[in-house]
């Protein structure tokens, strides 16, 4: 009893001193975290006091203040927000409702910029929480290179781009996910710098394990190599731990095989350990040097009349039938497909401790390869990522007939669908990579199961795809 009325006066008197001495009502950053709405660091009775006398029309807030002050997860300050942070002050609760969409993002200013903007903002509507640079980044520590490391809160639910600069120089916008840790700046892009990612905490870059099986497309005797990458903690006879599993085609290029170009899952999976979310299992799928092409390359019907001209140029002495039938067994995209989904799933699902979300994910021919086998086997994948499809080996007549025949009624996966357009090559593969959502749709695909995104600043380079990873599977998996 004592200690209610011991914060119901500090409110009142509070409220009293505000509106007295006019106490200022926004921080100078909105780096601060949900619920001290004066910004000083601390979250306190008087931050209620500040939500108070706005409601009440007697000293309104800033912007960034409001946003801060936002802790039940609304649109607009309600008395529900001071209700929160007052029982938060009396240790009735230890977190706000908002925060579980709330991560910390750091950036390492490795070219000594000095000064430091994040902008944050919605790729959707455009929404941003403060205008161009954004969030001045203050008080930073100091990395073992000797770098600054600034650090800033977001809401994922909301903004979910960001773009750092120092109000001159920039870089490119990245994705921001609960699987986002860090980013520091890597080469120039053309007037933009690229960003890479990076993690840290307790939790460790985990085990490889490499299996070979026998492939049908290969000679016999020669096998196909499977890695499987087991996040920090993976203990095999913990079997009440279950773990989701993403599949990629091009195996070789998980983590760190090639120097600077590819997809750093292992740093992916951290950072969303990190922010509190459950390990995910990788198994990469190799690809074999030399007939690459082959195996990423699924045939679907498609009429003799529409073979290359250049291709029966080759073969002056084949008829454009023969033509279609030399086609057909070049194909291998069909083989790879089956022998994923009935030898390799159940490899992985005899040997480890799994549950039942599956994903799958390729890039270039790997993403044409995972868009086929997203659509041929719908009901084994959750989510799938087609990151710069090589879609344009057919037309889009072609497309359309082939999805003519299927039904999109029952299970489906998420179709998560990626593509720069700074390169030549993703140039050429950008038109396919943004219609293929409008051909999923005519064929009645639900609209709420795809997802397509771009960004015109990234050429056709595994690190780019790793740079939108978190964002596959934070999407594809709904978290």
């Amino acid at each position: 009893m004592i200690k209610r009325q011991l914060s119901a006066f500090l409110l009142m008197a509070a409220i009293l001193i505000g509106v007295i001495f006019c106490l200022p009502v926004g921080a100078k950053e909105s780096s601060f975290p949900y619920g001290d709405v004066d910004g000083d660091g601390d979250i306190t009775i008087i931050d209620v006091a500040l939500i108070q006398r706005h409601l009440a029309g007697i000293r309104l807030l800033d912007e960034d203040a409001q946003r801060r002050g936002l802790v039940s997860g609304g649109d607009e300050l309600t008395s529900v927000d001071a209700t929160l942070i007052q029982r938060y002050d009396v240790k009735l609760i230890d977190r706000f409702p908002v925060e579980e969409n709330v991560v910390t993002i750091r950036f390492t200013d490795n070219k000594k910029w000095g000064t430091v903007y994040a902008y944050l903002f919605n790729e959707t509507t455009g929404e941003a929480p403060t205008e161009m640079p954004g969030i001045l980044l203050t008080d930073p520590t100091v990395t073992d290179e000797g770098y600054n490391e600034y650090s800033f809160t977001a809401d994922v639910s909301k903004y979910d781009r960001v773009i750092f600069s120092n109000g001159k120089r920039q870089t490119i916008e990245a994705p921001v996910t609960k699987a986002s840790y860090g980013f520091k700046i890597t080469d120039k892009n053309t007037s933009k710098y690229d960003v890479d990612v990076y993690t840290g905490g307790s939790y460790q870059a985990g085990k490889i394990q490499t299996v070979k099986m026998d492939y049908p497309g290969y000679e016999e005797g020669v096998q196909k190599t499977v890695w499987i990458y087991l996040p920090d903690g993976y203990d095999p006879t913990d079997t009440s731990k279950k773990y989701s599993v993403l599949y990629m085609d091009d195996g070789q290029v998980m983590l760190g095989t090639l120097p600077n170009d590819d997809w750093r899952c292992d740093k992916t999976i951290r950072s969303l350990m990190y922010n509190g979310e459950d390990g995910i299992i990788i198994v990469g799928i190799s690809s074999l040097d030399g007939v690459r092409d082959r195996e990423m390359r699924p045939y679907i019907d498609i009429d003799a009349s529409t073979i290359d001209p250049d291709i029966a140029a080759e073969y002056p002495d084949k008829t454009k039938e023969e033509l279609l039938e030399m086609y057909k067994e070049y194909c291998d995209g069909n083989t790879f497909a089956d022998f994923t989904v009935n030898t390799v799933i159940p490899y992985v699902e005899s040997h480890y401790n799994v549950n039942s979300v599956r994903g799958f994910t390729g890039s270039s021919g790997g993403g044409l390869e995972a868009f086929y086998i997203g659509m041929e086997y719908p009901e084994v994948f959750d989510y799938v990522g087609v990151m710069s499809p090589s879609l344009n080996i057919y037309d889009a007549s072609a497309w359309n007939k082939y999805l003519d025949a299927k039904d999109f009624s029952g299970k489906v996966p998420r179709m998560y669908f990626f593509c720069g357009n700074k390169d030549l090559t993703e140039k050429e593969l950008y038109p396919y990579s943004v219609e293929a959502e409008s051909w999923l749709l005519d064929h009645q695909y639900p609209s709420d199961r795809i997802r397509t995104t771009t960004n015109s600043d990234t050429s056709h380079m595994h690190k780019y795809w790793g740079l939108y990873l978190p964002e596959l599977l934070c999407w594809g998996m709904d978290l």
